[in-house]
């Protein structure tokens, strides 16, 4: 490791335009007698040892007039305004004449002016602030690099024939072919709704009648929409508790709901001559919801065996266990089809109360939250800490004397 007296630290931070500022430009650095030679040699040795001459930048100080002349030798053609900008951003947070750290210098003239220029631009493009300091550029800089990879590659993708993977084959021929029920555990945009389409799809077929149900009417308006376009109007009702389209369709889009509903009525009417020949539930976690669960657990029991169950979820954590209780509970057999691999990256992001757009954390295997969100929840916390306190002790005039 490299070791300098006192003495010499002193001149060599004197001297950083002769040594550090030229060797990072790859200049050599101007003959000097006896001071020269010194100089040389602590070159070379700080070349050779990183984490020393990072010390040394952090060491000196520089004037803004000194930083004036680097900029005007460094980079002649660089315009006036483009120089006085430059130097305002380093001296933005500074009192007048006070020095600044020869290492922010040393990073701009590495990062590029030109570069610099270009961020800065960027930056008071989409934020103005005059009295952007050098802390606050190269944190907007490490945002917008955040940012730019969290959102590298998002978009349409190139049009390809499609081909079904062999789980969403399998799925469809457990419930169409085999004749047993069946549970798709898959992320998703893994093409869960495929095997669910292709299912209807030989269903009807085959002059037989199918149900879609969902636990909201917004998802169950949407695929009536969706399966309509697919199967033809003509084939596709729906029925929630505000609307009923087409009932008597061979297809109906319905809540869970309405369909155990309809299982009390066969029960007490019908009978089972009613029965659907297939039945599809799709996010059938909400069977653990502790409000809703007892309507997906009903649906099940209660469907007729000769009926086929399609049990679809992407978040189900016990979908071995739950196919267990299924088979247990019908009488018929039903398999688990599990594919844990998400064809669609996950990218989780925040968005600042500010309107910036962020990952939520940190570019790293530690979890950690980005600094700007976990600065927002420690405020959080606070607050509600304080309010709560605030709550248990009211204030002086409201508190009652104690005699």
């Amino acid at each position: 490791m490299l070791k300098l007296t006192e003495r010499e630290l002193r001149r060599l931070a004197e001297t950083l335009d002769t040594l550090h500022l030229r060797g990072v430009l790859g200049a050599e650095a101007r003959p000097a007698g006896k001071r020269a030679d010194l100089l040389r040699q602590v070159v070379e040795k700080a070349q050779e040892h990183a984490a020393t001459a990072h010390r040394l930048y952090e060491a000196a100080r520089l004037s803004p007039e000194q930083i004036h002349d680097w900029l005007a030798e460094t980079a002649p053609d660089l315009p006036s305004d483009a120089r006085a900008r430059i130097l305002r951003l380093l001296t933005a947070s500074r009192e007048p004449g006070e020095r600044i750290p020869a290492q922010q210098v040393v990073s701009l003239l590495t990062l590029g002016l030109a570069t610099v220029l270009d961020e800065l631009r960027e930056i008071e493009r989409r934020r103005p602030r005059p009295t952007l300091d050098y802390h606050d550029f190269q944190v907007e800089r490490h945002r917008r690099a955040a940012l730019k990879k969290l959102l590298d590659g998002i978009g349409t993708p190139e049009p390809q024939p499609f081909v079904p993977d062999p789980f969403q084959l399998a799925a469809v021929a457990i419930v169409t072919e085999q004749g047993l029920d069946a549970m798709v555990a898959a992320p998703t945009g893994s093409g869960k709704t495929w095997i669910a389409e292709q299912a209807i799809r030989r269903t009807l077929e085959r002059g037989g009648t199918a149900w879609y149900t969902s636990p909201l009417k917004a998802l169950s308006n949407d695929k009536f929409r969706e399966f309509g376009r697919t199967f033809g109007p003509d084939a596709v009702g729906l029925i929630t508790g505000d609307r009923r389209v087409n009932p008597d369709a061979p297809l109906k889009i319905a809540t869970t709901e309405i369909y155990r509903n309809g299982l009390y009525d066969a029960m007490t009417s019908e009978g089972v001559v009613g029965a659907p020949d297939l039945v599809v539930f799709d996010e059938v976690h909400y069977l653990g919801d502790r409000h809703r669960g007892v309507v997906w657990e009903e649906s099940i029991i209660y469907t007729p065996a000769s009926t086929r169950l399609l049990l679809l979820s992407a978040t189900v954590g016990n979908a071995r266990e739950l196919a267990e209780w299924v088979t247990w509970t019908r009488g018929v057999e039903c398999r688990l089809v599990a594919h844990p691999q998400r064809p669609v990256p996950l990218r989780t992001a925040f968005i600042h109360p500010d309107g910036r757009l962020q990952p939520l954390f940190e570019d790293d295997a530690t979890g950690r939250l980005q600094a700007d969100v976990e600065a927002l929840y420690v405020q959080a916390k606070q607050q509600e800490a304080a309010a709560q306190a605030r709550r248990r002790r009211p204030p002086f005039y409201r508190r009652r004397r104690r005699r």
